[in-house]
């Protein structure tokens, strides 16, 4: 079997997700149940309906794949608990897809919940053993340094990145879901402080609590559900288990490039014929990256050919039209999965994007370690 034999034959059945904000009084876990529920009472399945789980530990130390089970309640066949850091969601919908065709599982639920926000959870820790003794605690560093690069080769400008977080917070005001509705001008942009030089306090994501849940069939189950189908059509991943040491790998990433070339030839579709885009930006130049990794645009020119309202609703590629990391939630990219299923099935009113059939999300995690992409079709 080889990947194209996968096309359209697997489908995202039921999303389910929390309120996203300070959630003091409920776990990551409990979270991950409430959006587990969730996404089950919107596929209209029942909890013994599900024979494979897969868990993603959140930050905090929690997603603990017994521990996530046994709150369920289930007696799944198949499932564990998978690491990619931000590239997990789009790992577990490979695996599940896998399992799916061969016929060793039915119905399969991934979930992934976190408080932290409330935990305050400290994202620099991982980068301790490596990087500490460099004096690099953020692990925002290696963004920072290779958008500087980006500036250097390039041209590209503080005020074209700009352009990013302001995109996202037009959408997010659209999106009762987000967690930041506060308007954003250019001037609020460029007058905030540097986080890391030139990165500022506006082209980095924003940390919440929340849960969110997927169940995923296969095409011939899908059709006996309660809400439309939405197809997999594509899905790659590729690792690059040294990306962190060249910040030139950050933006001009060679995994981002295999999994598109990967992504693209599965679906059997290309660039042209993707109306939306939605890119797991724990960072601004997240979106940069993946627009010229992709193919979207030359590389080296994203900055430039991001202007003009390109990426914004109504434009010509609208780019994570739910506000994205920046400006809905940090959801190490589950968010985006969500949303994208629903603007297929039509349901994200004043933000639907207009006779939407064909849309992808990328994913990247760690320090770029991690790299995945997936296309999806109504």
């Amino acid at each position: 079997m080889g990947p194209r034999d996968l096309r359209d034959q697997v489908c995202i059945v039921g999303v389910g997700d929390t309120p996203q904000g300070a959630i003091p009084d409920k776990t990551g876990d409990e979270l991950a149940i409430d959006a587990a529920k969730a996404a089950l009472l919107d596929c209209g399945l029942q909890k013994d309906d599900i024979d494979g789980l897969f868990v993603q530990r959140s930050y905090g130390g929690q997603g603990d794949y017994l521990k996530v089970g046994l709150m369920l309640g289930l007696n799944p066949r198949v499932g564990g608990a998978i690491d990619g850091s931000g590239a997990t969601g789009c790992y577990m919908i490979q695996h599940a897809a896998l399992l799916l065709h061969a016929g060793m599982a039915n119905y399969v639920l991934l979930v992934y919940g976190t408080n932290q926000k409330t935990n305050r959870n400290r994202f620099g820790e991982a980068l301790l053993e490596e990087h500490a003794p460099y004096g690099a605690f953020n692990p925002s560093l290696p963004f920072a340094f290779a958008f500087r690069r980006h500036m250097h080769l390039y041209g590209t400008t503080e005020e074209q990145l700009a352009t990013v977080a302001l995109t996202q917070r037009k959408h997010a005001l659209l999106n009762p879901k987000a967690a930041q509705r506060t308007p954003l001008i250019l001037d609020d942009y460029l007058s905030a402080r540097y986080v890391v030089w030139p990165l500022r306090l506006f082209d980095y994501c924003y940390i919440t609590d929340g849960g969110h849940a997927f169940v995923l069939t296969t095409a011939e189950r899908a059709k006996d559900l309660r809400k439309p189908p939405v197809y997999l059509r594509g899905i790659g991943r590729q690792e690059a288990f040294r990306a962190y040491e060249t910040p030139d790998l950050v933006m001009q990433s060679f995994q981002q490039k295999a999994v598109a070339k990967m992504v693209f030839d599965m679906a059997g579709v290309g660039v042209k014929d993707i109306q939306a885009l939605y890119v797991q930006d724990a960072y601004s130049p997240a979106v940069l990256a993946a627009l010229e990794n992709y193919g979207f645009c030359p590389q080296g020119e994203s900055g430039r050919w991001i202007q003009g309202g390109r990426i914004a609703l109504g434009g010509e590629l609208p780019v994570n039209v739910n506000g994205g990391q920046l400006s809905e939630t940090y959801m190490v990219g589950w968010q985006n999965t969500c949303d994208a299923v629903r603007q297929l099935r039509g349901e994200c009113g004043p933000r639907q994007i207009k006779d939407v059939e064909l849309l992808m999300c990328t994913y990247t995690g760690g320090l770029r370690e991690h790299a995945g992409a997936l296309i999806l079709r109504r």
